[in-house]
């Protein structure tokens, strides 16, 4: 009697079922290999791979457990370091089309943070439509890892005109609003790298209007606001050393500076003696002290380099004394020529 052998396939099947294992799950692409990541053409066979890759490690990336997402990520973003451009150029676009969907409100946190992780490895249209997808995620974090990658893509020069146009929209809008911190410095560092002259009056604007949220918030850390203002500062001095005509950003600039040293030399008698042992208050009174010897430093090139102007002297800004006295010198200087600007405009409570 002959005895007649079962199929592999349906032994297959048959240990699927038992075991609980999904057909998915059994037959995922785990892997793609080397020479499909090196090609400098693809083929159909070869797209098709790539794509069940994208969707098993996707589909991963929405686990519950940190682990396997973690192991996802990094599956997911690997290839894009030392992929051909042939092969980058088909797989950014199809895994930036599986995950920007990923970083919606109804989608778990974790999910979320690690498409934004990824981003850091997209560029172009991918990065903007993940940027104008995700710019008002509830998450800090989200929106912290989104606005990086953006600015590090902006200098690198991954963006063209039209995708910058796009960037500073979103970033602009977000400028107004972004109450983190950290989420802030990013944005300003973005805008800074950003290459259209409405950047720059972006940047302007969102500086100046922070004064009055640091009025309203006096232990807010100035930090973010001093980098920001730092990038804008190396960057109209790059643009002046190239010729270009930035002498009204710069009294601008310079205006604006004089709004924070007023504000700080209001604000410094209250920190300048924290209580021994108060650490919170003392890093208070010494970012203050940091954030005025700045603005100092921006109005002194502003006057002496830019309007061949004399500036007061540095004096101690722990000191609200000192700022004081020296704030009323710098307003006399900002007040006339070449400046002529108003009281009203270097109000703190403008």
């Amino acid at each position: 009697m002959r005895i007649r052998r079962c199929p592999f396939w349906l032994l297959t099947v048959l240990w699927v079922v038992i075991c609980g294992i999904s057909a998915q799950t059994l037959f995922a692409q785990e892997s793609i290999p080397q020479d499909i990541m090196g090609a400098q053409t693809l083929s159909d066979s070869n797209k098709q791979t790539i794509n069940r890759f994208l969707d098993n490690w996707v589909m991963r990336l929405q686990s519950d457990e940190a682990s396997e997402v973690a192991e996802a990520r990094a599956a997911l973003t690997a290839p894009m370091s030392f992929g051909s451009q042939a092969f980058l150029d088909y797989y950014r676009p199809n895994l930036a089309t599986r995950v920007i969907p990923l970083i919606g409100p109804d989608n778990q946190l974790m999910t979320r943070l690690n498409v934004a992780i990824i981003s850091a490895k997209l560029t172009g249209n991918e990065l903007v439509a993940l940027l104008q997808a995700s710019a008002n995620d509830e998450s800090p974090a989200v929106r912290y890892w989104i606005a990086k990658s953006v600015g590090e893509a902006a200098k690198a020069k991954a963006f063209d005109q039209t995708q910058q146009q796009a960037v500073l929209t979103v970033l602009a809008d977000r400028l107004k609003a972004e109450d983190s911190s950290l989420v802030l410095e990013q944005i300003l560092v973005a805008l800074a790298e950003i290459q259209l002259p409405q950047a720059i009056t972006t940047i302007l604007d969102g500086l100046d209007a922070r004064v009055a949220f640091h009025k309203d918030n006096p232990d807010a850390r100035f930090k973010p606001v001093q980098n920001g203002m730092q990038q804008l500062w190396s960057k109209l001095i790059a643009l002046r050393t190239n010729g270009q005509n930035v002498t009204k950003d710069l009294h601008e600039l310079g205006r604006i500076a004089f709004r924070y040293y007023s504000l700080i030399a209001d604000q410094m008698p209250d920190y300048e003696n924290p209580l021994e042992g108060d650490t919170a208050a003392e890093q208070i009174k010494d970012d203050k002290a940091q954030m005025a010897r700045r603005c100092f430093q921006v109005m002194e090139y502003v006057v002496t380099d830019v309007a061949n102007g004399v500036a007061p002297q540095l004096i101690n800004t722990n000191v609200g004394a000192e700022l004081t006295v020296s704030r009323d010198r710098w307003r006399d200087i900002f007040i006339a020529s070449p400046f002529n600007f108003n009281e009203q405009q270097l109000s703190v409570t403008e």
